[in-house]
């Protein structure tokens, strides 16, 4: 009987405890209270869980999209990739620098099948072109002659030909200097010529004007001579520097012509074409 009395203060004395602190620990609030606190923690809970596995998925692909946060959602947006073109090897063809340093004398030149040689100036095609040969008429080599030219450097060489008139046939040396230009150029020459006869025409020498003003009486009743001219020449000569006529040239010049034993200075003057080769 006693230990019931015990057992039952006991009692009465916890229950009066708990009464008494039950008002601080707010355990008596009610189940909707406790219902709606339990969901917000759920909600947030599962929030977290889901920005956690979002950002895990971006950081692995950040190629596939963009993360777009509105409203408090977290949503992933697909974007296109871009890929980059393939590139490809594509074969390079031949430029017209290296066909010029394929060939001789690239330095000044260019070959093209359809257009022939090409050349910048006047003394760039008679570096590579050294020896020309070609006609004229009137001047040094009587009424008609046939020259030879040789280039030593781009703007000196040298000129040899030889020529014929009525009654009389003759031949030079001479030396050329050429200026630059383009298709135009002049030159000067400086020389030697001998006009002569050996077959004794008396008459022919009438139908030159130098022979008649420069023989001596003796040298016209024979019809032989021979008379010794230096020469001094100006010209101005048209180069084809391109196509398929590159290297012919056509000039004309005009001449002082000091005959040696009279000391007579003539004038004269020629036209003519030459070819470089």
């Amino acid at each position: 009987m006693l230990k019931v009395s015990v057992c039952s203060l006991g009692a009465l004395l916890f229950l009066s405890f708990v009464q008494a602190h039950a008002a601080p620990l707010n355990l008596g609030s009610d189940a909707a209270t406790i219902k709606s606190k339990s969901k917000s923690i759920e909600a947030e809970y599962a929030r977290d869980i889901r920005m956690q596995h979002q950002s895990n998925a971006f950081e692995e692909r950040p190629q596939q999209g963009a993360l777009v946060i509105e409203q408090g959602n977290v949503e992933e947006e697909e974007a296109p990739v871009a890929t980059a073109p393939t590139m490809r090897s594509v074969p390079q063809r031949s430029t017209s620098s290296d066909v010029i340093h394929s060939i001789p004398g690239a330095a000044n030149t260019y070959y093209s099948g359809s257009n022939g040689y090409s050349y910048d100036t006047t003394l760039k095609m008679r570096a590579e072109r050294k020896v020309g040969a070609g006609v004229a008429i009137g001047g040094t080599l009587g009424v008609a002659g046939f020259n030879m030219e040789l280039n030593f450097e781009e703007a000196d060489g040298v000129v040899a030909g030889f020529g014929t008139g009525p009654g009389y046939n003759t031949f030079q040396v001479a030396w050329k200097h050429a200026f630059d230009g383009d298709f135009l150029a002049p030159y000067t020459t400086v020389g030697y010529s001998r006009w002569y006869n050996s077959r004794g025409r008396s008459s022919d020498y009438e139908n030159s004007d130098i022979l008649d003003r420069v023989l001596t009486e003796s040298e016209k009743k024979t019809g032989r001579f021979g008379t010794d001219f230096v020469n001094a020449s100006a010209g101005l000569q048209y180069n084809q520097l391109n196509g398929e006529f590159a290297g012919l040239s056509f000039f004309g010049e005009l001449t002082g012509m000091w005959e040696v034993k009279r000391s007579m200075i003539l004038p004269n003057g020629s036209v003519g074409a030459i070819y470089y080769f």
